[in-house]
């Protein structure tokens, strides 16, 4: 059995690096709320480090029928723009952040999946805590759906908190 009093006396939980994905949802921005809180209570300690991951163009719909097809200029200027539109919205956060003198890391990433691209950042970068958020997604629709805070709960090497 564990020693409840020494094992809090003697707390090694550390938050100097907090990732936050963002994706403009209002559960991320809840998320991004959180984080920053926790940031500024850790003062000069902690680095927020916000990422936004852009997907590849999946092969169904107007885009990926397009990249299937070989219409690349297209898909590369699709890309571009959710390239810039994401570094616009970083460039706001990076703004907030430099008022409130959080030591803050922005980066667009990309990859097949969201959550693979979220798990494989926070081992490299050696993350101590993911804040995401969370649309709520329960019974049957999650079920289908998946949900992406669920995902990253379960791959990743480090706690976890979910905001709603």
């Amino acid at each position: 059995m564990v020693d409840i009093t020494k094992a809090l006396l003697s707390s090694s939980a550390s938050l100097r690096k907090i990732l936050v994905p963002v994706d403009g949802s209002t559960a991320s921005v809840k998320a991004l709320q959180y984080a920053t809180h926790l940031a500024e209570l850790k003062a000069n300690d902690a680095q927020l480090m916000v990422v936004h991951v852009l997907e590849d163009v999946k092969q169904g719909g107007a885009i990926g029928l397009q990249a299937k097809y070989g219409n690349v200029r297209l898909v590369e200027g699709f890309k571009r723009a959710r390239r810039k539109a994401a570094l616009e919205w970083l460039e706001q956060i990076e703004v907030a952040a430099e008022r409130k003198k959080i030591r803050l890391k922005t980066e667009v990433l990309d990859g097949d999946s969201k959550v693979k691209v979220i798990i494989d950042y926070a081992k490299k970068n050696g993350v101590d805590l993911i804040v995401i958020g969370s649309t709520g997604v329960t019974g049957f629709k999650r079920l289908l759906l998946g949900s992406m805070a669920n995902a990253v709960i379960s791959n990743a090497h480090c706690p976890v908190m979910v905001v709603r």
